[in-house]
């Protein structure tokens, strides 16, 4: 008689068997009486509520989503760089700094990046109230931790010979840094960065949800009052928005740096008007 032998790759299929108690669960709680609105709801998708007023809403909903993600972006790709930079062991490597100082940096760090964008919503919300600025600040916080440990991971795989050619001609410091980071910085910059958008603009929806604005507050109080026609109007315009900004990521050129600059005074002379600056931005690259 044969034994049953178990190697590695069957092990990894064992988790699949928490799906038989998990559907037993799912079918023997069923609430029938939820299937009518679920009808109603999903009839509703393909009848949105279109109107002059909801459309003014939903423009000024997505302008403050684009500002919120925009903003909480750019700040924590900056800052995640800087911290990147001060976390990998380049760094100190360089400038001789203790070990002692990357591993408090590096522990600090993860357990900023541990705790999600809508736990620090929650928390400064009940400290600050409700405004858009804690929504900024919620998404940049763990935000910051992630970008700072790809930067860091990208930088740690610099060969160490090219660190030692560099440190025996004894150039300035911050000279030799620059010259070992610059390449790999911009190169994360290219594969991650802008994907980090796409992902603050789906944050800030979530943290809508809880009424800081933009577009996941008006997603929220149309489910609270079941108006599905206008709750999908929503969802409708948030999975266009979705679309063009990834439609604009890869159009983007980085060696069309004249169009990127006028992009950036585009952005500054209409910055009430995100959704044109979007637009514009999928025509013009």
């Amino acid at each position: 008689m044969n034994k049953l032998k178990l190697n590695y790759t069957s092990l990894s299929f064992l988790p699949i068997l928490v799906c038989i108690p998990l559907g037993y669960q799912l079918i023997n709680n069923i609430h029938f009486g939820g299937f009518k609105l679920f009808q109603e709801f999903l009839i509703s998708a393909f009848n949105p509520k279109i109107d002059n007023e909801i459309i003014i809403n939903v423009i000024k909903r997505l302008n403050e989503t684009i500002l919120i993600g925009f903003f909480s972006w750019l700040v924590s790709i900056i800052f995640g760089a800087i911290f990147g930079i001060i976390s990998s062991n380049i760094f100190y490597k360089i400038f001789n700094i203790p070990i002692f100082f990357y591993r408090i940096l590096r522990s600090f760090l993860t357990i900023i990046r541990s705790i999600h964008e809508v736990v620090w919503g929650i928390i400064l919300m009940q400290i600050y109230g409700i405004n858009f600025s804690i929504g900024i600040i919620a998404i940049c916080i763990p935000y910051i931790a992630v970008n700072s440990k790809v930067f860091a991971e990208q930088l740690e795989t610099i060969d160490y010979k090219s660190f030692e050619s560099i440190n025996q001609i004894n150039a300035p410091k911050f000279s030799s840094l620059l010259t070992l980071i610059w390449n790999p910085i911009i190169n994360t910059f290219k594969n991650f960065g802008l994907y980090r958008l796409e992902c603050s603009i789906r944050s800030t929806v979530s943290l809508g949800l809880f009424g800081i604005g933009g577009i996941g507050t008006s997603i929220f109080l149309s489910f609270q009052t079941l108006n599905f026609r206008e709750l999908w109007t929503y969802l409708w315009s948030l999975a266009i928005l979705i679309i063009l900004s990834g439609l604009i990521f890869k159009k983007i050129k980085f060696n069309t740096t004249n169009k990127i600059l006028s992009i950036f005074f585009i952005a500054v002379f209409f910055h009430n008007n995100f959704i044109f600056l979007f637009i514009f931005s999928l025509f013009y690259f």
